[in-house]
């Protein structure tokens, strides 16, 4: 397959391409006009490479092998998870057809239609849609690591459909659990051994080149395709039809199973059904009152398997406490974090702030946006600026109750 690999940039920047295939398997981006880039994909398919700060890559566990089924459920497996309404986001899935494992990617919709706007425009069908994560470097069982020092991050892959993004400070903790549980052999990089966290140094390495694209890599992550199952929402309708759905396609079904036979029977099986639906909507009701049913039987297991995954252990990672203050240090531009630290639930922050009363006021801005408990340990002044030690915990621990009614809260959303 001949591929014309197309980066975006930011508005206003100028693409790049690159030209892959089965006899040139590796090339280097060349800046250049949309004019140009559509002449080249004449026998070409189009690959678009999108920022990966865009997209959220994850993983999940539903026991499903109905494609349609599991779309539907994922969403619902993450809300809890995700920033945005799930209704604004788009998943594009890898299912692992022997295992219940399966890949997700998210993007928000308003970005990714942005996108194939811009190739609408300038007369091009992309037919492959990836993060820029999933466009870099990879063989198995080992890692790469592109530094960016304009942007101060860097794009990490792990496999052929996992990777991040981070800022370089944070990436020896975001890598720190990865390394652990599952250790790659080698270490691909666009920067000095010596200058990789301190675990990583005594791995394999080799240098790559942050502007050269490899085939075989590319290979290896197309089926995480994005524009899989994406479609735009046109002619929105205010009714909610997915609470009707179930009933449509049980009312379908039993049409189709006894068409022909006896009519007064056809009549019985559906009034049947439908109290049967009321009943089960009764009974997602009384479990979750303030929920938006769109299939209840799947929206309950989903939170039970939860309840159960975290019942009779307790879950010490710093992520959800970094994932809930990271909105509101991004608030704050005149206070800047220095050191973080983490220990048995407590996120410790050093951070510089033009003045105490400012502390205070992201103190009470935690609690009251963010839910979280922030003490001011110690703080020292000088003539221009406060430096201060702050504590984060969560302001209250969670119960299965809270658990429960967040839960339908966020279905509701």
């Amino acid at each position: 397959m001949q591929l014309l690999v197309i980066k975006l940039k930011a508005s206003g920047i100028a693409p790049e391409y690159a030209l892959l295939g089965k006899k040139q398997t590796s090339n280097s981006f060349t800046t250049s006009d949309w004019k140009h880039i559509r002449s080249l994909t004449r026998g070409r398919r189009v690959l678009a490479l999108v920022p990966a700060s865009d997209v959220v890559i994850t993983s999940v566990n539903i026991p499903s092998k109905n494609k349609k089924q599991l779309l539907q459920a994922i969403p619902f497996s993450l809300e809890d998870s995700l920033a945005d309404d799930i209704e604004n986001l788009h998943f594009a899935v890898k299912q692992d057809e022997a295992s219940n494992h399966s890949q997700v990617a998210i993007i928000k919709r308003s970005t990714f239609e942005k996108y194939l706007d811009t190739f609408q425009e300038h007369g091009i069908t992309a037919h492959f849609v990836l993060p820029e994560t999933l466009g870099q470097f990879y063989r198995k069982d080992s890692w790469s690591l592109l530094f960016n020092s304009e942007q101060h991050d860097v794009n990490v892959r792990l496999t052929e459909f996992e990777g991040f993004v981070c800022d370089e400070p944070m990436l020896e903790m975001f890598l720190e659990k990865p390394f652990k549980s599952n250790q790659p052999k080698k270490i691909y990089a666009n920067r000095d051994k010596l200058t990789l966290p301190e675990f990583l140094k005594g791995l394999d390495f080799e240098a790559i080149d942050t502007n050269t694209i490899d085939y075989q890599s590319i290979l290896s992550a197309l089926p995480l395709n994005l524009i899989t199952n994406f479609s735009r929402q046109t002619n929105k309708s205010t009714i909610n039809w997915n609470v009707w759905r179930p009933s449509f396609v049980l009312a379908g079904l039993l049409t189709a199973v006894w068409a022909g036979v006896f009519v007064w029977q056809n009549n019985s099986l559906q009034q049947q059904s439908k109290l049967l639906n009321q009943k089960i909507g009764q009974v997602y009701k009384s479990s979750f009152p303030d929920g938006r049913i769109v299939d209840a039987s799947v929206q309950m297991k989903s939170a039970l398997d939860k309840l159960k995954a975290n019942a009779g252990r307790v879950v010490d990672s710093p992520l959800p406490l970094i994932s809930d203050i990271s909105p509101l240090l991004k608030e704050y531009k005149d206070v800047t974090l220095s050191e973080i630290n983490y220990k048995e639930n407590e996120l410790t922050l050093t951070m510089q702030s033009p003045s105490l009363t400012r502390l205070e006021t992201f103190k009470r801005d935690a609690a009251e946006k963010v839910k979280l408990k922030v003490d001011i340990k110690s703080s020292t002044t000088t003539s221009n600026k406060v430096e201060a030690t702050l504590i984060i915990t969560p302001l209250v621990n969670s119960t299965a109750k809270d658990y429960l009614s967040n839960n339908s809260m966020a279905g509701n959303t």
